[in-house]
């Protein structure tokens, strides 16, 4: 059997891209995604339908991780890489996001991926073998205001990652923990996240499309990757920042 890839968030975006590539590079693709119809629509444009699984889940609802998660164990036997790539966003000011919208944003954005890996790493014990990638954001190494809950839960999902990886190493376990940073994307994010005109006001940032986040994601499970941050906007920023995030920071409150 080809290597299994469990994805969450497949029904769109980033995930779907994924999804959809690596379909075409011959791996068996578990997509989870909460829209019905927008699972039959992948179903529909994957490459050998019959081989993949599409499960309808709420990340957020434990219940339905478990089981959803367990059918996958129950079809294959297996899961050779998790993609931790389900998330939301809130374009808010610390001040003006509730308690119950932060929960939704840790919920999705960070425990729902501490819970998957969770259930995934004793069968990748068991296996001797696996990957786990988590999707963060340049969010997740540099801040920006009205995103404070958005960038706490990609640092975190960071964090998260980075300590996992040096525990795999302690235990001598042969599990790759990989994280993906990408700028803004071309999806509905800031739509769903209550910014639709954020590409109005940044005309002169070219959003990058989800099939080059992709290409960065295959590439990071055939090399093993550490860290991958996508786009050479991203690194520079990174650079940069990593001698003066002072300067980041007024750069960035420049331009908005």
């Amino acid at each position: 059997m080809s290597q299994v890839v469990l994805i969450t968030g497949a029904t769109s975006g980033i995930g779907r891209s994924t999804a959809l590539l690596l379909g075409r590079k011959g791996y068996t693709v578990a997509a989870i995604g909460r829209d019905k119809e927008k699972l039959k629509t992948l179903h529909n444009n994957i490459l050998n339908p019959s081989k993949h699984l599409f499960l309808e889940c709420d990340l957020s609802d434990s219940k339905q991780l478990n089981k959803a998660f367990h059918e996958v164990i129950t079809t294959y036997d297996k899961v050779d890489i998790l993609i931790n790539n389900a998330g939301i966003g809130l374009f808010k000011y610390f001040d003006e996001t509730s308690l119950e919208e932060w929960n939704q944003i840790l919920n999705i954005n960070l425990l729902a991926a501490v819970e998957l890996t969770k259930l995934v790493l004793p069968v990748m014990q068991k296996q001797r073998s696996g990957q786990i990638i988590n999707i963060s954001s340049v969010a997740g190494k540099r801040t920006w205001k009205r995103l404070t809950a958005y960038c706490a839960s990609k640092f975190a999902l960071i964090g998260f990652s980075n300590s996992l990886r040096r525990e795999m190493k302690y235990k001598k376990l042969p599990i790759t923990i990989t994280v993906i940073c990408p700028p803004a994307i071309k999806t509905d994010f800031f739509t769903a996240g209550g910014y639709p005109n954020y590409e109005a006001e940044h005309p002169g940032q070219k959003l990058l499309h989800p099939d080059q986040v992709a290409q960065d994601i295959y590439k990071s499970i055939i090399h093993k990757k550490r860290e991958v941050l996508v786009g050479t906007r991203a690194k520079v920023l990174d650079k940069v920042a990593s001698v003066s995030q002072s300067f980041i920071e007024w750069l960035e409150d420049k331009v908005g």
